[in-house]
């Protein structure tokens, strides 16, 4: 079994009303993902932003609470999360960043860092 880092992204254009949803994890039975950290931001500069959107992130096979792992109001101009730090993710389980409030039309994107076993 290899270990390697972990740093991927995945984004998602928010809608009329500031939200949208992206989510990455393993995309096999042989991979495992272990959490160090998730980022979250828009693709906006500080001086556009006309309303901050929040950012909720989970880390399991759903967006629903049972899986809540950190949120923040600063989902717009970034903010980190390290409160998934050591959390294991096999396939099937995902991690979920979850914007409201946003500018609608801005591209929301989530990074995530760790390692990962193939």
């Amino acid at each position: 079994m290899a270990t390697v880092t972990l740093n991927q992204s995945a984004v998602v254009t928010l809608n009329g009303a500031g939200a949208g949803t992206a989510r990455l994890g393993p995309v096999n039975g042989r991979e495992h993902w272990i959490l160090a950290a998730v980022a979250v931001k828009t693709n906006q500069a500080p001086g556009s932003i006309v309303s901050e959107a929040q950012c909720k992130v989970y880390a399991g096979p759903d967006a629903s609470d049972t899986w809540f792992a950190g949120g923040t109001l600063s989902g717009s101009t970034g903010d980190t999360t390290s409160d998934v730090a050591g959390q294991i993710l096999d396939c099937g389980e995902y991690v979920w960043a979850v914007w409201t409030g946003g500018d609608a039309g801005a591209q929301g994107r989530v990074n995530v860092t760790g390692t990962k076993t193939l």
